[in-house]
């Protein structure tokens, strides 16, 4: 365990680099928006993101390092975890392997310090997974409460948490243990101490026409576009957990142990959701973060008692092929991976920062049709005062009401040159020449971004 805070330790302090060092992804900075304005729910996802962001610039102000600094932690915890959940499953020989190789995994190196409501989610949901195991452990049923507290934050989170509660009432129904857990009194305690815990964001929701809930299970609707994504699905679990690590981790599953069918059951529902989704739209490595845990135990239960040679080589090739994937998608010079990635995301700022205020310093009032540029230019500017997006008013109902007479205010539109959200009717534009900016990384140009002034608001969710 010593030597595992210690790995674990070392993480911690490469990913506080990188916070530091790196500007916000469009994401973060939208979230950041979120932690002005702080609320028991919001549009896209629930709210303990912009909880964490909040706790976090109160100890290092509006930094990357406060916007970053509990996401980081969160990782920092779930490699704790990691190492005492490897030592309830494959005993103490699997504690430092299982907590490496859960670092070295693309999502874990490279996602680490980011600042998205996976962070809270991995750390709450791996809690719950550590509260349930280590109450059948001990064979002390109190544990069920604090796996209800967790589940209920891993819930606020991310409703990505409720397929851990589906997969945990599948355990309860159909083995022989959990249904002898269900005859206590303990685990319907834990129930009810969860469900109280989620009561105010579910009134949030009610009174808010349950959009949040609409946002996220609203994909179930969405119209099969063939078998690439799922492909592309399979292929990217293979990548991000790196070659290896996946093979060995298809090893464990077949290796028996007291809890295998229940790691299975917490793990699969959410897979499987995941899988059948990739036929409608891609699914980003970041969706399945909750993962990563399991997948990295399951390796380290799978070289167990194989020669220590396959463990080092296992270890050399996935940190080797993680660092690669940052360098190249860190590195401020080249452009490795094209397109408007959360990598691209974080370049070019320090020089576009100043040419933005430039332009903007006199301006009245800012608008936008994409949620992206509502958060970066809050958050370049440092106010939320002037920024407001003329479309999706159901994503801002955090926000106090737009100021109504922004409708008949000259002001400037700004939006990112590509295909979508470049809408020009919602504004009655002026005969004044379009100013643009872009981002760059070396010679390669990021992202464009242009600037057209106008004299009032046509058409809005907020003006008629």
């Amino acid at each position: 365990m010593n030597k595992a805070l210690v790995v674990s330790s070392l993480f911690f302090f490469f990913h506080l680099v990188l916070a530091y060092y790196f500007d916000l992804i469009d994401d973060e900075a939208y979230y950041n928006l979120w932690s002005s304005n702080l609320s028991l729910g919001y549009y896209d996802h629930p709210p303990m993101i912009a909880w964490w962001i909040s706790l976090g610039k109160s100890v290092f102000g509006e930094t990357t390092l406060g916007v970053r600094f509990c996401a980081s932690i969160a990782f920092f915890l779930v490699s704790i975890l990691v190492a005492r959940i490897a030592f309830l499953i494959g005993g103490g020989d699997r504690i430092l392997i299982s907590v490496i190789l859960f670092n070295i995994m693309a999502p874990v190196m490279g996602l680490g310090f980011i600042a998205t409501p996976d962070a809270p989610l991995i750390l709450f949901w791996t809690c719950a997974l550590w509260a349930t195991l280590e109450g059948l452990f001990r064979k002390n049923p109190w544990y069920w409460i604090l796996v209800g507290v967790f589940v209920s934050l891993a819930i606020l989170s991310k409703f990505n948490a409720l397929f851990y509660v589906v997969g945990l009432a599948g355990w309860c129904i159909f083995s022989k243990a959990g249904r002898n857990e269900l005859k206590a009194p303990f685990i319907w305690l834990g129930v009810c101490v969860g469900v109280l815990l989620l009561l105010p964001a579910v009134y949030w929701n009610y009174q808010n026409d349950w959009v949040g809930l609409e946002k996220q299970f609203g994909r179930l609707l969405n119209e099969k576009v063939g078998s690439y994504f799922f492909l592309e699905f399979i292929l990217s679990i293979v990548i991000f957990a790196t070659p290896l690590i996946f093979i060995f981790s298809v090893l464990g599953v077949f290796k028996k142990h007291e809890f295998r069918d229940l790691l299975l059951w917490a793990h699969l529902p959410l897979f499987i959701y995941f899988l059948n989704h990739s036929f409608t739209e891609r699914i980003q490595g970041n969706w399945i973060i909750t993962v990563f845990p399991w997948l990295a135990i399951l390796a380290a239960v799978g070289l167990q008692n194989l020669n220590k040679v396959w463990s080092q080589v296992t270890i050399f090739t996935g940190s080797f092929l993680t660092m690669l994937i940052l360098v190249f998608g860190l590195n401020s010079y080249i452009v490795v991976f094209s397109g408007d990635n959360p990598f691209n995301q974080m370049k070019g700022w320090q020089e576009a920062k100043v040419k933005f205020q430039e332009q903007l310093e006199e301006v009245e009032w800012i608008a936008v049709t994409d949620y992206s540029m509502v958060g970066r230019l809050t958050w370049l500017l440092g106010t939320n005062d002037k920024v407001w997006a003329l479309n999706e008013p159901y994503r801002y109902l955090f926000r106090e009401g737009f100021p109504s007479d922004f409708c008949a205010t000259p002001g400037i539109l700004i939006q990112k040159i590509q295909t979508k959200n470049m809408e020009n009717n919602f504004v009655e534009l002026t005969s004044d020449p379009i100013i643009y900016i872009s981002r760059y990384s070396g010679e390669k140009d990021l992202m464009r971004y242009q600037f057209r002034k106008f004299r009032k608001v046509n058409e809005s969710a907020y003006c008629g």
